[in-house]
């Protein structure tokens, strides 16, 4: 759909371009996909693959790539500068979400020949046009085919993101860096809303072919020494998942070559586990791979990943063979909340976790990350030691970082014994992003809102007019992060008028004219 051209294009002009990606011509493994996931909230570039000077090419065979943010709270946009395809036969589909069949965006910018809803955008449509993703993955994926005949120009683009309500959290364990620790066979209701907002685990030719798509990060240690298996087994059978394994000893900065990977399609179980043979397979694979040899204390990343549209009903983890026991440590408190909220007008995040009960615990070590990999400790409390009633903490990180900013907790016991909490991220955003946006602007009638606000509540918008006599006033509620609502203006008389929106930490405004 179109939107928010007027307001990001100027921003577009002036900033730096933190990517040029150009439309590939061929797919990784026998698969569509041409290329890895991309997660850049840029600006970039996106052009097809003859760049801003050269046609496309011929024989591009529904070839696409996809686009994610790599902010939490956002979603991504692009807006088309000029497009120009043989009409009626080589055709762009936009699609909302991160995989090959999310659903294609049926609006059609005006101008564009062919387009019914399946074959795409074609022809010399009116530029600029836009599409921003609403799906929770917030990303956008790019798929193109030209026949064997007349070739034109293409298109050139601009990528950027917006904030979003419903858009990637950044804290979930669709990122590596958020992994589910697993410590015995699981059922997992995993509903994964996309790949996160890091693109992770794309080799570019090998399998996973193209990174991922929905998926959920998990990470166990071996007890012993031996063989195991790893089976993930689909609550719906005609579910397809695919899965990657890496290790030993790995970080998320630095996984490596998977040891263990299958892009199978086919539903049903999957897994490193008899009768699988090799250690990859593509598409064309039956989704069995050999179990793993490990050693005892090794530790491993496992990602499962749906390949269709949603995210799915859910699996059950498992794991056999001769080294089937999975290491886990517990500790002697009962953590139930640990949260992390920023503050901007203080510019602090505020930190506050809750025990039940703890029996000889030492301290508590607060650690920050701008990476989600490299942590350092920014404080540290003494724990009560020894109680059966809750007990709540709090401190303060003084000097956040702009951008996202990962917490944790480490949590010692009197005999050094120590395990890690959940991880929780804070989103500070700079001023390219904590803005109000609205369009279009000027307007006849109808006109979108965005804007960011750092808690769930209710704001106060406000309509005045050039005189200063306030028109509307009401109580919106907002969630933490991107927020979006429609302003209906057709009852108003044209002129100037002043939209603002006050939250708990700002207060946004802005000028509307009313045509």
């Amino acid at each position: 759909m179109k939107s928010f051209l007027p307001c990001i294009l100027p921003i577009v002009l002036t900033s730096p371009v933190w990517g040029q990606y150009t439309h590939p011509t061929a797919g990784i493994q026998s698969e569509y996909v041409g290329s890895c996931l991309v997660a850049n909230c840029g600006p970039s570039t996106y052009s097809d693959n003859g760049g801003v000077a050269l046609n496309y090419s011929d024989n591009i065979d529904q070839i696409y790539r996809v686009f994610c943010p790599s902010i939490a709270g956002n979603c991504m946009q692009v807006t088309f500068s000029t497009f120009n395809t043989e009409a009626g036969w080589d055709f762009l589909q936009v699609k909302n979400g991160p995989t090959q069949n999310s659903p294609q965006f049926l609006t059609a910018p005006n101008g564009a020949t062919n387009y019914t809803g399946i074959t795409g955008i074609s022809g010399t449509p009116a530029v600029p046009f836009s599409y921003t993703s609403t799906d929770a993955s917030g990303c956008l994926t790019f798929r193109f085919n030209s026949d064997n005949s007349v070739n034109r120009p293409g298109w050139n683009a601009v990528l950027t993101c917006v904030p979003c309500a419903g858009g990637p959290n950044g804290t979930s364990n669709s990122d590596c860096m958020f992994a589910t620790a697993i410590c015995s066979n699981s059922s997992v209701s995993s509903m994964s809303s996309g790949p996160g907002i890091v693109a992770e685990g794309c080799a570019g030719a090998t399998c996973p072919a193209g990174g991922e798509n929905h998926s959920n990060w998990y990470r166990f240690v071996a007890q012993t020494t031996g063989t195991l298996n790893v089976t993930i087994t689909p609550t719906v059978s005609s579910d397809d998942y695919d899965f990657a394994i890496y290790g030993p000893n790995v970080t998320c900065s630095a996984l490596g070559a998977p040891i263990r990977c299958s892009d199978a399609g086919v539903s049903g179980t999957t897994g490193a586990m008899p009768p699988g043979t090799g250690t990859s397979q593509n598409v064309l694979g039956n989704g069995y791979v050999s179990p793993l040899s490990v050693v005892a204390g090794q530790s491993y990343y496992l990602v499962v990943d749906k390949w269709s549209p949603s995210g799915g009903t859910g699996y059950t983890l498992s794991f056999g063979g001769s080294s089937s026991s999975l290491d886990c440590i517990v500790l002697s408190a009962q953590l139930s909340l640990f949260e992390a909220e920023y503050d901007p007008n203080l510019h602090v995040t505020d930190l506050t976790w809750v025990t039940q009960t703890e029996e000889n615990m030492s301290h508590y070590e607060v650690e920050r990350s701008t990476d989600g990999e490299n942590y350092q400790v920014i404080n540290r409390l003494s724990a009560v030691g020894n109680s059966d009633q809750e007990t709540q903490y709090v401190t303060v990180d003084t000097d956040p970082f702009s951008g996202v900013n990962y917490y944790r907790l480490k949590q010692f016991d009197f005999d050094g014994t120590f395990k890690y909490s959940d991880i929780r991220a804070v989103n500070v955003l700079d001023d390219m992003y904590d803005v109000l946006s609205v369009f279009p602007n000027p307007t006849t009638g109808l006109t979108e809102v965005i804007f960011n606000a750092y808690s769930k509540e209710d704001a106060v918008l406000t309509m005045t007019d050039a005189t200063g006599k306030i028109i509307e006033q009401e109580l919106i509620p907002v969630v933490k992060g991107g927020n979006r609502l429609k302003l209906n203006l057709e009852e108003y008389k044209s002129g100037i008028y002043i939209l603002s929106i006050v939250t708990k930490y700002k207060t946004h405004r802005t000028k509307l004219v009313k045509e």
